[in-house]
């Protein structure tokens, strides 16, 4: 199918709103991710249409609950941050629909940077940033630490290590939103206490449905109520050799 037609109907079916314009640029982004990944390793080797199954209607399934995640958020006015974007995933495809955000993505490799940088600019999104650095760095930064109302990871790490690196950058009373597999009621039962220890609680569980794929897909959302404290996050050689405990039965 064309890529234009899939976008377009696959967002209708998910209930979220896209112009003529935005479908444009996910459409010149899917194009970009494939092009570039014959290069750059930003996603595993695939196909045009799987990507924008996989990856764009994933990312962008955030967006079909908007009215619950975003119900304490100015949507003309509010800034989130992605952790450990790789690709560009979640972040790119949420900057194209959101246009009232301030997207920031964070990324330690220099190769996923440089194409990050590229695909902004062929975009034209004024509306994002790129922080070149680590999470546990940057998040101890002023103007970093506790000052996005969204934070969102997609990426694939241990869950004790995501949680530390994530909820520190969210401010009191925003959220924290992962994009999670069938794991995740493992997850949340294991690290309700290191949640809580970090500012955190959990808010919900939301199931979604991203047209064209059938394995299960769902948003596990924390809200922030509380302030990190200030030893975390951890530098990562701590973190790594003294991981949160999380309660695997």
């Amino acid at each position: 199918m064309d890529s234009r037609k899939l976008l377009a109907e696959s967002l209708r079916e998910m209930n979220i709103r896209a112009s003529l314009g935005q479908i444009d640029k996910l459409v010149e982004f899917n194009e970009l991710v494939y092009e570039n990944n014959k290069y750059t390793n930003l996603i595993g080797r695939t196909e045009k249409e799987n990507i924008i199954k996989r990856h764009i209607l994933d990312s962008a399934s955030l967006l079909s609950n908007s009215d619950i995640l975003f119900r304490d958020v100015d949507k003309d006015n509010f800034k989130m941050i992605d952790i450990g974007t790789g690709g560009g995933f979640p972040g790119i495809p949420l900057a194209i629909l959101l246009n009232g955000s301030k997207v920031f993505l964070l990324e330690k490799s220099k190769k996923k940077v440089e194409f990050l940088l590229f695909a902004i600019d062929k975009l034209s999104l004024t509306n994002v940033s790129i922080l070149n650095g680590r999470a546990e760095e940057i998040a101890r930064l002023e103007g970093y630490r506790e000052n996005f109302e969204i934070v969102t990871a997609r990426a694939v790490t241990k869950f004790n290590i995501l949680l530390e690196l994530s909820i520190p950058f969210c401010s009191i009373n925003g959220r924290i939103i992962f994009y999670k597999s069938s794991k995740v009621i493992r997850d949340i039962e294991a690290g309700y206490d290191a949640i809580k220890m970090l500012g955190g609680t959990i808010d919900r569980l939301i199931d979604v449905n991203v047209e064209g794929l059938e394995e299960y897909r769902a948003l596990l959302v924390l809200k922030k109520v509380r302030k990190t404290p200030e030893r975390y996050p951890r530098i990562f050689a701590q973190i790594k050799k003294y991981p949160l405990k999380l309660k695997y039965k």
